[in-house]
């Protein structure tokens, strides 16, 4: 059983490359400049960090090149004195923060420099100082929006399991940066979480106790239900999206295969019945399919099956021989590659973009251990974990796929798992 998890959560990851033969969104033109001030006077920490943040967000967007404000300029002086018009400045983005009880809120306005408008005013709040990253998440999120993008995923929560000591993980949510992290779940091996719904209000986790038994929990409330357990092992890989059915890897009888359980009805139905290791189930082209990783052939390969079929399985992906690991968004799918092997040296695993419709794979990274990619809702933008330093330090990695861009989040400890 050991090996069979070592299988299932094989190390993989870094971050480049894409050209324009898979059109998942349209980009908005040309960078603008953008600049970014504080209309407080005198500046505290929590207005400095708000701000820091505001930049970092709109540099992960992709199509803005965050500037300094020019010479001269002051948050007294009118955007449409000959400072800013006569400047390089496309955008400015000017924000204050104020305190309401124990909320933190920030009011902010963006204008359009060269038009010499207003594009945008808005005010937010979050229910804690802790939570502030949030302030700026909402937005660049908004101002996205405003100019034809779609960033709903950058103020979405990660969940994440990070191991903490020998057979001890904790479960905990954060934002896409890792400024903000919440412990959910601690104590023993908590592995393998998963959001149970598309807003974000309750999660599947596996805790390993006794038999492997599968939780949900409310995330406001904490309550915890407990939905199935299992011999041998139990991930819950997918949720379909109205959040009614599950796609779980199971080992009742030590041997891993994939089945669906249908929340209402609490009705199991086994996906896959074969003599080698099935894992990670996904869910794809409108839920009428589902792809996953098996030993098969002898080594783990993606594999594509009709819902309801075990017999229409098909190899999906024939690019070396130890694909690991899958996500999916519609009919596109990004899995990960161990592109190297080496008994003495560190090996690679890199990420490959791959869609049902076309046979062409497009190499997302090229160096180190790239694991557990998500796509974001809008399909543009992947989420994956990093390993820097074996069993340390890991990180979070976005890969803006219409902007070529890729940014790294550490974090201390190793990651064992994601969702988005």
């Amino acid at each position: 059983m050991k090996q069979i998890l070592v299988f299932l959560m094989c190390a993989v990851l870094p971050l480049f490359a894409i050209d324009a033969t898979i059109e998942i969104i349209k980009g908005v033109g040309s960078n603008l400049n953008i600049a970014v001030e504080s209309k407080d006077a005198v500046r505290s920490d929590l207005d400095q960090k708000v701000g820091k943040m505001i930049e970092a967000d709109l540099k992960v967007a992709g199509f803005y090149n965050v500037v300094q404000p020019p010479q001269g300029a002051s948050p007294s002086e009118p955007y449409t004195s000959a400072v800013y018009v006569n400047s390089n400045l496309h955008q400015l983005v000017r924000y204050s923060v104020y305190n309401d009880n124990k909320e933190v809120g920030i009011d902010a306005q963006v204008y359009d420099i060269r038009g010499k408008r207003q594009l945008w005013s808005q005010k937010y709040k979050v229910p804690s100082e802790d939570r502030y990253v949030f302030l700026a998440h909402y937005l660049v999120r908004d101002l996205s929006h405003k100019m034809g993008v779609n960033m709903e995923w950058i103020a979405r929560n990660v969940l994440l399991s990070r191991q903490v000591g020998q057979k001890s993980t904790e479960i905990m949510i954060a934002d896409y940066s890792l400024t903000y992290r919440l412990a959910v779940v601690k104590g023993g091996f908590n592995v393998f979480p998963k959001w149970a719904n598309a807003d974000q209000s309750a999660y599947y986790y596996t805790q390993y106790q006794g038999k492997p038994t599968l939780y949900r929990v409310e995330r406001y409330t904490g309550k915890k239900t407990k939905i199935i357990e299992s011999e041998g092992m139990l991930v819950c890989s997918d949720v379909s999206k109205d959040g009614n059915k599950l796609l779980l890897t199971m080992a009742p009888d030590d041997q891993p295969d994939i089945y669906e359980y249908d929340v209402r009805s609490r009705k199991l139905t086994q996906l896959t019945n074969n003599r080698g290791i099935d894992v990670n189930g996904r869910y794809i082209d409108g839920e009428n399919a589902f792809v996953f990783v098996s030993d098969r052939h002898g080594y783990p390969e993606i594999f594509y099956a009709k819902i309801g079929d075990p017999n229409s399985a098909i190899q999906f992906i024939f690019k070396g021989r130890n694909n690991s690991y899958i996500a999916t968004w519609k009919d596109y799918a990004v899995f990960v590659s161990r592109d190297t092997d080496s008994e003495f040296a560190e090996n690679t695993f890199n990420l490959y973009l791959v869609s049902t419709k076309s046979d062409y794979i497009r190499q997302l990274t090229t160096t180190g251990k790239n694991n557990f990619p998500r796509f974001s809702t809008s399909g543009d933008t992947i989420l994956h974990t990093k390993e820097i330093r074996r069993g340390k330090e890991s990180a979070l990695a976005i890969i803006r796929l219409p902007y070529n861009k890729s940014f790294l989040f550490p974090l201390s400890g190793s990651i064992q798992a994601i969702d988005w």
